[in-house]
């Protein structure tokens, strides 16, 4: 087995063996939004959100992972898994950190077939992180402003006023007005969503660095996922298992 540091995680390669794979509920969200369980720590956590802190509070967000428990030739290695696809005997690269009992996982890489496992939500960097959620409102800004275009029209043909250069004038205000209100909104909206989640892209960043792969930033394993598909993936690949 070989070590290569990356403070504060470690590459470890080897073999697993005596592998314990279980499903468990755990709720990742609000454990990385309020930086741990507890009930004071989240209230913490989500306090300047107002009445979207006390909604977020009050849901359910647990999600189902793998919490797997196994040996890289005789070290000890746990750790949660939105998905764990691997078996005995498979060589992998493990990113783990020392716990002072057993290393805890983050990630895993099988060489063979080049299949990732990672924590659940720690798929992409902070820089396609914040790529996606503002791609994510930006899809929102436009439906909306597509709906209230329409919405004039219908309402128009209803009052019997309408007629092309009237549409045109009254969309010309709204792309002066009501566009640039709803860019800064749901940009802000945005920026605040992914402030709240950018723990999430932090350590798939440092997951990535530990496996040594370039433009960490950058990464996001669904979208690559997506390009390597092979036949046999199963219907979890791409969503909660990846390809790099």
């Amino acid at each position: 087995m070989t070590k290569e540091s990356n403070d504060p995680f470690r590459k470890i390669t080897g073999t697993i063996s005596g592998l314990s794979k279980s499903r468990r509920n755990r709720d990742f969200v609000l454990s990385q939004m309020g930086k741990d369980v507890g009930a004071s720590a989240v209230s913490a956590g989500l306090a300047d959100m107002g009445g979207a802190g006390i909604a977020i509070a009050t849901m359910d967000t647990s999600e189902t992972a793998d919490f797997v428990e196994f040996q890289v030739n005789g070290e000890s290695v746990r750790g949660w898994f939105w998905r764990f696809p691997f078996q005995d005997g498979d060589a992998v690269d493990v990113v783990a950190e020392p716990d002072g009992q057993a290393w805890t996982a983050y990630g895993v890489r099988r060489d063979a077939d080049a299949l990732v496992a990672v924590y659940p939500h720690c798929f992409e960097g902070r820089r396609s992180h914040y790529r996606s959620t503002f791609r994510f409102w930006g899809i929102v800004v436009a439906a909306i402003f597509i709906f209230m275009m329409c919405l004039d029209a219908v309402l128009a043909l209803f009052k019997g006023t309408f007629s092309i250069q009237n549409q045109l004038d009254a969309y010309g205000i709204y792309a002066m007005y009501l566009l640039p209100g709803l860019v800064l909104v749901f940009g802000f909206l945005a920026w605040r969503g992914g402030r709240k989640t950018e723990g999430f892209a932090q350590v798939a960043e440092t997951i990535f660095k530990g496996f040594g792969w370039a433009d960490p930033g950058g990464i996001n394993l669904r979208e690559i996922s997506r390009k390597k598909r092979r036949a046999g993936d199963g219907k979890d690949y791409g969503m909660r298992y990846f390809r790099y």
